[in-house]
């Protein structure tokens, strides 16, 4: 006999205390829930363990960067473990027939239902970014953000300084504060309503429907009509969870307590510490809305089994060809290592383009010989970065939460990717270049270059990803696929899918 069960409620009953499964649902979240009774005690504490034991393993590792790699997470041929910790001993029938070392099944990415639970499910435990501060320099300046089917949150600078965000709801009937266009006036003159747009600045957001007004504390300074006992202090806009860090803005949409902050970004802060990610400022920013499923996004760009086939700038300027022997390789090294200075060379050379991390650390690679930096044709598209006075010939990646967010970094310039679930045939990608605060647009640095090699090589993605959607969701032909060989070990599409169908995913779980 089976039942559906998700990871979080097996993790929740399958730690003894004594002869008694102990399940705490509050712990699992963060929340502190006290005993009933003195002889509540050692349950309790026994819950906290297996609590803190869930969030150890609950939380998807952060990726290498473009391509994937061994950086943490459970790998594909590591057991499952319970909530204490220990090897999961119940027999596991996965849904959908699912079988480890093969891609997900259709209905995971094209049915609905599957759909709206991926996107509560990263909504309440994914840190997302969102965008860099320098989006926001003075007070009243705002954007706003959305996630999933219509979630929207307004991400300002109050006039103290700090960045905030509010949920894009009026308190009263729900109407939004802020729409998504860029003009939202309406071009008839006869018309009152007037709405404030998807970014600008303002001291007040002012409901367009009954005027309810805030300021940029999200208090309810105006709202007329009212009756007698209405307290404006009890309906000031809603916070949705935010953090910074090394300049960059991060929201979740949990309703309770948020995830671990720091867990998702301590290796984004040790590439943002190196290249002064915070003083940066954004010198472009390019959509890719890509009409496929969030998971195909993410697989793509968590290998580079592709890369050969389909990003010829990209394997020229990092040589990620990964078609190419080992002893093709092999003959460059020398050409290598006359190209990249000693004194940067990790304990002598990495290889041309070969990415080396520790687990939970970024990504560091080599440029081919004669490249300078990550553009076409190798040379510099902008001003040195304010943390370096030479050009190293290198470059470091990173990513949090299996490629929501994607950092690569060169000596002239920073380009980060985002990815966020709008539907379950929609994705917003975006990529924002960093340059140096003092660079001057037209004169220092020209976006057409600046932008160049990833603006194609996210083009190339766009276009694999949503052919890729199409054949899956049009095409009875379509059977879950063994892994090639580059797609299994930590942080890639293999450890993504198997995360994704065991933590996920509702497993049947038989005693």
């Amino acid at each position: 006999m089976s039942k559906k069960v998700s990871r979080r409620d097996f993790a929740r009953t399958s730690v003894a205390a004594g002869a008694a499964a102990v399940a705490l649902p509050g712990e699992l979240f963060g929340k502190s829930v006290a005993p009933k009774n003195p002889a509540a005690t050692t349950g309790a504490a026994a819950g906290k363990q297996a609590a803190i034991a869930r969030r150890r393993i609950t939380p998807p590792a952060q990726g290498l960067g473009y391509g994937g790699g061994d950086i943490g997470g459970r790998g594909v041929n590591e057991p499952l473990q319970d909530a204490a910790g220990g090897v999961q001993t119940a027999a596991i029938s996965y849904p959908g027939g699912w079988t480890e070392g093969h891609t997900i099944p259709a209905e995971y990415y094209i049915d609905e239902k599957h759909y709206l639970a991926d996107e509560r499910f990263i909504g309440n435990h994914l840190w997302l970014m969102v965008d860099h501060e320098s989006r926001l320099p003075n007070a009243g300046d705002y954007f706003t953000f959305e996630y999933g089917r219509g979630e929207s949150v307004i991400i300002l600078r109050d006039k103290a300084g700090a960045v905030k965000a509010y949920y894009n709801v009026c308190r009263h009937r729900g109407s939004r504060l802020c729409r998504h266009d860029e003009d939202p006036t309406p071009k008839d003159s006869r018309l009152s309503v007037k709405q404030l747009g998807h970014s600008g600045s303002t001291p007040v957001f002012r409901c367009p429907y009954h005027a309810w007004t805030y300021d940029l504390d999200g208090r309810l300074v105006a709202a007329y009509g009212m009756p007698a006992d209405f307290d404006p202090a009890q309906n000031g806009l809603r916070p949705c969870h935010l953090r910074t860090a090394e300049g960059f803005i991060f929201v979740n949409f949990s309703r309770e307590e948020p995830p671990d902050f720091e867990p998702a970004v301590s290796a984004m802060r040790t590439l943002g510490q190196r290249y002064g990610t915070a003083q940066l400022k954004v010198g472009a920013r390019i959509q890719y809305p890509t009409r496929a499923n969030w998971k195909l996004a993410l697989e793509n760009f968590l290998e580079c089994y592709h890369c050969g086939p389909a990003h010829r700038s990209l394997v020229t300027t990092h040589d990620w060809d990964y078609s190419i022997s080992a002893e093709q390789k092999a003959r460059r090294e020398p050409e290598m290592e006359r190209w990249v200075p000693p004194q940067v060379r990790p304990g002598g050379t990495a290889g041309m383009g070969q990415a080396t991390a520790a687990p939970g650390i970024v990504g560091r690679g080599f440029l081919r010989p004669g490249y300078i930096t990550g553009s076409l044709d190798g040379k510099p598209v902008a001003p040195l970065l304010p943390n370096f006075k030479e050009y190293t010939h290198g470059f470091r990646e990173t990513t949090t939460a299996w490629s929501t967010a994607y950092w690569a970094a060169y000596d002239d310039y920073v380009a980060v990717a985002r990815f966020t679930p709008r539907g379950v045939a929609a994705t917003d990608a975006e990529i924002i270049w960093l340059v140096n605060p003092t660079a001057r647009e037209g004169k220092d640095y020209q976006i057409d270059r600046l932008t160049a090699l990833w603006d194609v090589t996210m083009r190339e993605d766009k276009w694999i990803v949503e052919n890729n959607h199409q054949g899956i969701q049009c095409s009875g032909g379509y059977a879950s696929g063994r892994y090639a060989t580059h797609e299994v070990g930590r942080g890639s599409p293999g450890a993504f899918i198997k995360w994704y169908m065991t933590d996920v995913v509702p497993l049947e779980v038989r005693s």
